[in-house]
């Protein structure tokens, strides 16, 4: 549930850049006399002569003509009161919305054997581009002798449009993602020995060489990340890694992220925090060349990241024959536990979440008779029965639908979509509207339709066919994000209109979990509320090629904002281009009702003349990069035009 309340007024905190930086004493604001107002000649002790003449009543000259570091305190500012909301939990009656079950092309081909993708595809609200605010829609591949990709509007099913012809996997995956900047997502798709990737509209964009020996070559499922952090993407699909052209760049010697029986799962995320992305596999870590940073000697396996040890990096759970082992950043394993009833293959792609509301990780995985949590040390916290003897080796989801702070499970096996009470397994949903031969799918928890209410995408073969929508009947349900992009999906892989972060918030430091939509879990009707501010800029040092600029961040909501919050400063250019100047971390809690001591962003003006500078937290107002809901969106950008630099490049 989003608040929205009335924009907040800057004008208070803003008062300051009305006034020349020149004539600013950089002297704690606390101070009523600058220091060198001495007019005594330094190399005397006598005093000054009095000339008789009246005192200058003109104003002062400047203190210092140089830019000193020196701060801007923060204070204490007031909340928003609409960031604060009576929150009465959702009620949790899943009724099945709509469903989509035959195709007008190649109509034979009505089975799902993978998990549905959710992105936008097309201009819903005619407002001339596609992003979160058009109506999402979902995005499957159905098999028949080769699988047929298809699109469908997630408010009713209608048929967006159908592509055969392509050789795709029948049962695998699908990525979402803008790979190619022009602020549309594409889709990636595998055949058994290349990828494909597809345009919004369903054109092939390209097909790449053979990857044959780095995937698995049946239900595979690719990933996208900006591993390098240059604004355009990678594609990882098994040990391989592509351009955004499809070119292979380079392939890994281990591990894919696969395990005995179908499908890699490989995807890159920044495990040890150092700014550089990593493949995540089973038994190794490679750099975007594909060297191994490490390789264990473990056997392969499914996979997923979150951080166990409260290190601030990620550790990776494995799945492989039964068996669910964590490792450090390093690889080392640091524990192993087994699910009930398993046998060599078996075994599905871990899920990551807070089951039992302790405010710790714990791993989720499906078996061939078992659903088991097992808790943050391994011990198993509790395991449901099931039935998936055909593979063993399907997904599954996690959402707080009530909003009650605990999470629920929701699994789909041969025969039943269950929802399990994350922290004793209590059957809430036990529905028999379902029935799939299984490989690595799971469902996806998304708001498919709009509507600000989360639901349930479920895919079916046999007796059911295409996949069917399960929402709350009374819409109570919290609101999920419009967007779920890939099968190793984490909530900071992808922003909301599908753009890939060029430098990825590290998922476990705000949310710790890994298939799982919870973005608002447990936070009570609470909500931050970012700003920022620029109260001093310096042009000092311009003659040098330097700009100093201060910026402010504050949090005017009533749920303090955790460590992590990205601040860019942004120039406009002489020629009128736009460029983000820098880029800081907060690496502090901004708390409630406050805004804190500025940071200071130096310049380099020498090579170029800046027109205007504005600053944005949490993503500005485009919803990029963007970590927190807030009650209030339209705050969190602020601009200076005055008293800048533009002739200190020509000099």
């Amino acid at each position: 549930m989003r608040v929205i309340a009335p924009p907040f007024r800057l004008s208070v905190l803003l008062l300051a850049t009305s006034v020349a930086c020149q004539d600013y004493n950089f002297a704690s604001k606390d101070e009523t006399e600058p220091p060198g107002d001495d007019t005594s000649d330094p190399g005397t002790t006598d005093d000054p002569v009095d000339s008789g003449e009246p005192e200058d009543s003109g104003d002062p000259e400047p203190v210092d003509d140089t830019c000193e570091d020196h701060t801007v305190p923060g204070e204490t500012i007031d909340l928003n009161d609409a960031c604060y909301v009576e929150y009465t939990p959702g009620t949790f009656t899943p009724v099945v919305e709509w469903e989509k079950s035959s195709w007008s092309v190649d109509s034979g081909s009505n089975n799902i054997m993978m998990m549905p993708a959710v992105g936008s595809l097309t201009d819903d609200n005619g407002d001339g581009v596609i992003d979160s605010e058009d109506t999402p829609d979902i995005v499957v591949v159905t098999y028949g002798s080769y699988g047929t990709l298809r699109a469908v509007s997630g408010d009713t099913g209608a048929e967006i449009w159908n592509v055969t012809g392509q050789q795709l996997q029948g049962q695998g995956a699908v990525a979402l993602g803008d790979i190619d900047n022009d602020g549309i997502v594409e889709i990636i798709a595998c055949t058994s020995s290349t990828v494909k990737a597809f345009e919004h509209d369903g054109t092939l964009k390209w097909t790449s060489g053979s990857i044959s020996g780095h995937l698995y070559g049946t239900s595979d499922m690719p990933a996208i990340a900006d591993m390098d952090g240059d604004g355009n993407p990678e594609i990882i699909v098994g040990r391989a890694i592509l351009t955004n052209t499809g070119a292979v760049r380079a392939t890994g010697l281990y591990g894919m992220g696969a395990s005995a029986n179908v499908g890699a799962s490989a995807f890159a995320v920044d495990l040890d925090g150092d700014g550089d992305q990593e493949v995540v596999t089973g038994n190794a870590l490679y750099d975007i060349n594909g060297t191994a940073l490490w390789y264990n000697g473990e056997d392969d396996g499914y996979v997923a990241v979150a951080d166990f040890d409260a290190d601030g990096q990620g550790e990776v759970v494995v799945m492989r024959s039964g068996q669910v082992r964590l490792q450090d950043t390093n690889g080392t394993v640091m524990w192993r536990a087994s699910i009930s009833g398993a046998s060599s293959g078996y075994g599905g792609p871990p899920t990551v979440a807070d089951f039992d509301g302790d405010g710790e990780p714990e791993v989720g995985v499906a078996g061939r008779s078992n659903y088991t949590v097992f808790d943050t040390d391994g011990t198993k916290l509790w395991e449901r029965a099931t039935q998936d003897a055909s593979s063993g080796n399907t997904g599954s989801a996690v959402f707080d639908f009530e909003g009650d702070g605990v999470a629920e499970v929701v699994y789909a096996d041969e025969t039943r979509l269950w929802v399990f009470n994350g922290p004793d397994g209590a059957v809430k949903l036990e529905s028999t509207h379902h029935s799939n031969a299984t490989w690595t799918e799971y469902s996806v928890i998304a708001d498919v339709d709009g509507d600000d209410h989360a639901e349930i995408i479920v895919p079916n073969t046999g007796s059911h066919t295409g996949f069917y929508v399960f929402g709350d009947a009374d819409d109570s349900w919290r609101a999920g994000r419009r967007i779920w992009n890939q099968h190793a999906y984490s909530i900071t892989n992808v922003d909301d209109d599908g753009g890939i972060p060029t430098t990825p918030d590290l998922n476990w430091l705000s949310y710790n979990n890994f298939r799982s939509g919870d973005v608002t879990a447990g936070q009570d009707g609470e909500y931050p509320d970012l700003l920022v501010d620029i109260p001093e800029v310096c042009i000092f040092d311009c003659d040098a090629g330097f700009l100093e600029v201060y910026v402010r961040v504050g949090n005017q909501g009533y749920l303090d904002a955790e460590a992590g919050v990205v601040v860019e400063l942004w120039g406009e250019l002489g020629d009128g281009t736009t460029t983000v100047l820098d880029r800081r971390d907060i690496t502090d809690v901004i708390p409630s009702g406050e805004i804190m001591d500025a940071t200071r962003f130096i310049i380099d003006v020498s090579t170029r003349d800046i027109v205007s500078v504005w600053a944005t937290v949490d993503g500005g107002e485009s919803g990029a990069d963007e970590r927190y809901d807030e009650c209030d969106e339209t705050n969190n950008v602020v601009t200076y035009t005055e008293n800048l630099c533009p002739e200190a490049a020509e000099e």
